[in-house]
């Protein structure tokens, strides 16, 4: 398809016919390929109009065969036609047999292609447009109903038929790309609801299940620099993104055994999550119960001083304050400040009067630190 379209843009037509017929070979199915070639054709008659004797005989030759299959065998007889069609595709004649022939064997999706190929290379020739309009529409072919639709109504501004038939063509439109593409169909919501935090939500959601991570990422990112005031469920769903990213990263580097990257990128989830949190402490300094578990994130990623900075805040946190000395005295003791860690153990023993776990915690804790 790839070269075919290269050679299409060249202005070599026959090279892209025979390029286009061997894509449609190999995948008889393809509507794109049954298109494409369908446009060479047309751009070669345009550009050659006239039939070589050649082609003049086969035309011919293709007429009898087709008068003498029998009417029974409709697909054999669609497929002559095609090819009669094909050799002069500008003929008003040979389209209109066309259209009856596909019609009456059930491939009017393929008039509709041909047609399509005739007025996209002729734009100029509008007299086609109601036909392939109306044989769109038979065939559920939206797009191309929208399309024809729209060019239509530029030149009949004022007919509201038209205009009814564009709109209900463009909500079927819209319902099928939900169907079939429902990430472009959300996207395309967005576009006019740029605010609408729910349908963001559900295309990054998309995103990160078809696993388009830098996507997703960037386009959420730039959408966060851009707005006024901070959107804390946006800001948490980009934060899952990243970590989605990282992990689906890491388990490629397990499968791999690479160690290297395995220890990057553990590192890089160490600092996402301390990222995460210190932003939220950011903007509820006061918030002690935040202050706690930034403190617990730092822990787990083993920055020590942190970690100290943070508990110290949540001491004062009543319900909060004993497990923070504990922690502060695993830092100090990790840090070989054994002194200072039996002084925040001592500490909560005396706030510790009846026999509870974490007392009988803080003893033992404090036995192993006196041995």
């Amino acid at each position: 398809m790839h070269e075919g379209n290269e050679a299409l843009l060249r202005q070599n037509y026959s090279d892209a016919i025979q390029l286009f017929k061997q894509a449609r070979a190999l995948a008889p199915g393809n509507s794109a390929a049954k298109s494409a070639h369908f446009r060479a054709h047309v751009h070669s008659a345009v550009d050659q109009p006239d039939l070589s004797f050649s082609q003049r005989i086969r035309k011919s030759c293709l007429f009898l065969f087709f008068h003498l299959t029998s009417s029974k065998n409709k697909a054999e007889r669609y497929k002559i036609c095609e090819k009669i069609w094909l050799l002069n595709p500008l003929n008003d004649r040979a389209t209109h047999v066309l259209i009856q022939t596909a019609q009456r064997t059930n491939k009017t999706k393929f008039a509709v292609l041909a047609l399509h190929a005739r007025v996209s290379v002729q734009p100029n020739q509008t007299e086609w447009l109601h036909p392939l309009a109306q044989l769109a529409k038979e065939s559920h072919q939206t797009d191309i109903q929208v399309e024809v639709l729209e060019r239509l109504l530029l030149l009949q501004t004022d007919d509201k038929v038209l205009l009814a038939e564009l709109e209900q063509a463009k909500h079927k439109q819209d319902q099928n790309q939900a169907k079939s593409h429902p990430l472009l169909h959300i996207k395309k919501q967005l576009e006019s609801d740029p605010d609408n935090i729910s349908l963001r939500m559900e295309y990054l959601d998309g995103q990160l299940r078809s696993r388009n991570f830098d996507k997703a990422i960037s386009e959420l990112d730039a959408y966060l620099e851009n707005q006024a005031s901070p959107s804390p469920r946006l800001e948490k769903r980009l934060f899952l993104a990243r970590e989605h990213q990282i992990n689906f990263k890491l388990a490629a580097a397990q499968d791999q055994h690479d160690t290297a990257l395995i220890d990057s990128l553990r590192s890089e989830h160490d600092q996402l999550r301390i990222e995460q949190i210190k932003l939220q402490v950011e903007r509820s300094p006061n918030d002690l119960q935040l202050r706690f578990d930034f403190g617990k994130v730092l822990y787990d990623c083993r920055e020590w001083e942190q970690a100290l900075a943070q508990f110290q805040h949540a001491i004062h946190h009543r319900q909060r304050r004993i497990r923070s000395l504990i922690y502060r005295s695993n830092i100090f003791e990790k840090l070989e400040r054994h002194t200072e860690a039996k002084q925040e153990l001592e500490t909560a023993l005396t706030e510790l009067p009846d026999m509870t776990r974490e007392k009988r915690e803080v003893m033992k804790q404090l036995d192993r630190l006196h041995l």
